[in-house]
């Protein structure tokens, strides 16, 4: 069975037990599971994908030992039944798997970032990652108590069909308990406005070049474990996501926040200490795909189409490569027109850490770096269900649809940063990261 619709059929069986109010019995869910999953007990491979559903399951519904734990872990022994013992050794983007000296395949906390590129491309299934799936289910189910919502990545906008629109999708997660729904886009125009600022006092103050890393962690990973001696060029902007859950935790304190995107290393960055409080948990949409069918939930319009305006189309292309540098160029140029931004962009985590080296180097000539983890940027993230490229395009439609353009524009936002933005600390040093010219307290207007 492919490893990617093994994972699926996983999730969606524990849905349906958590609905159904099963027994939390580990060895009941796992012979649910199995069963779910069609493999019987007389197949030759039924051990080798139960001992995958215990793996998966600890992950889904133990405790999170810790923000020092791994986001990705391997079973051990498993590669024993890989034929190759290549795929994920070629994906990772820092060298962090290899062979221990006993000869079995491990992965190196020193040198792992996260990005997960390797759980996909695990040819055996036998790379696994934490997941708050069932955290997510429990919260809905507790909805009455503490509202519970949903902020979903640029990136949403077709990965769940082409007749899906964003309207149809609100409305589908409304329906299965979402309190409300927002675009993580309306907090990039918020971060848009900061990131540009921060650039400008840097020039102000004689300073060569800025690196944004405002929306991927695995690119702050590369930064801090790989190149950590251009830690201090690195802009002190939270994410937009982390931005989003913490203006809603200034709006409704008891709240709960779920990420919904494209990226299963935001799971990591959701648990950093200096970003706290602000988002409970995060959902892939390959999960979010699979809560939507345990739910029985129509994608079709029928439950209805609330509108979706937060974001301007500077916001929403912070889901692509190249997007976020977009947005900043044309914030620059109405804070201060006398900087010009001369960008370059990492598209993907080797290019990012070619291009970092450059930096290390004095030789690259630019003085704005945007790093984007994923191949394609957000659109091409281990989470998605469609391809980067059409992502992109239906990224760039629903942005051409923004009653707004430009971040600075954007009165939703402006309203939202002045009622709950000003009161949360919109600025991180980013842990092991010093050196920025003003610190979190003394951030831009």
């Amino acid at each position: 069975m492919n490893p990617n619709e093994f994972a699926h059929r996983l999730l969606v069986s524990l849905a349906r037990q958590i609905k159904e109010g099963q027994s939390m019995d580990r060895d009941r869910i796992v012979n649910r599971i199995m069963k779910d999953t069609g493999i019987e007990k007389d197949d030759p491979q039924y051990e080798f994908w139960r001992k995958r559903v215990k793996k998966r399951l600890s992950l889904l519904l133990d405790e999170d030992q810790g923000e020092n734990t791994l986001l990705v872990q391997l079973i051990e022994g498993a590669c024993n039944h890989c034929r190759d013992n290549q795929p994920c050794v070629e994906v990772c983007p820092t060298g962090a798997i290899g062979r221990d000296e006993q000869g079995k395949y491990k992965i190196d906390p020193q040198k792992c970032v996260e990005c997960t590129w390797c759980v996909d491309n695990c040819i055996t299934g036998s790379i696994v990652h934490r997941s708050e799936f069932a955290q997510v289910a429990s919260m809905i189910m507790q909805r009455s108590k503490y509202p519970v919502y949903a902020i979903l990545a640029p990136s949403f906008v077709g990965q769940f069909g082409d007749h899906v629109t964003p309207e149809i999708f609100k409305g589908a997660l409304k329906a299965i308990g979402f309190s409300d729904v927002y675009e993580v886009a309306m907090a990039a125009d918020v971060i848009t406005a900061h990131e540009a600022q921060f650039f400008v006092e840097r020039m102000k103050s004689g300073e060569k070049f800025v690196i944004t890393s405002c929306c991927c962690p695995a690119f702050i990973k590369l930064v801090e474990k790989i190149r950590p001696t251009v830690k201090n060029l690195v802009s002190p902007s939270v994410s937009p996501m982390i931005a989003m859950g913490k203006m809603l935790k200034n709006s409704t304190p008891n709240c709960r926040v779920v990420f919904i995107g494209p990226c299963i290393a935001k799971k990591a960055e959701a648990k950093r200490p200096d970003l706290q409080p602000a988002v409970d948990c995060v959902l892939t949409y390959k999960e979010t795909k699979a809560l939507l069918e345990a739910a029985g939930v129509p994608l079709d319009g029928s439950l209805g189409k609330p509108k979706m305006e937060d974001a301007s189309h500077d916001g929403r292309i912070y889901a692509h490569t190249g997007g976020v540098t977009e947005a900043i160029v044309r914030a620059v140029k109405r804070i201060d027109p006398r900087y010009e931004i001369r960008p370059v962009q990492g598209n993907g985590l080797k290019e990012c850490n070619q291009l970092l080296k450059q930096v290390e180097e004095g030789t690259l000539d630019a003085n704005f770096m945007e790093g984007m983890g994923c191949p394609g940027g957000c659109v091409g993230g281990p989470g998605t269900i469609i391809d980067s490229k059409r992502g992109a395009e239906m990224v760039d439609r629903h942005a051409d649809q923004a009653q707004v353009f430009e971040a600075l524009d954007n009165e939703q936002a402006k309203i939202w940063n002045q009622r709950y933005g000003k009161h949360s600390d919109l600025h991180s040093q980013k842990e092991n990261m010093t050196g920025h010219v003003y610190s979190p307290e003394n951030g831009p207007a």
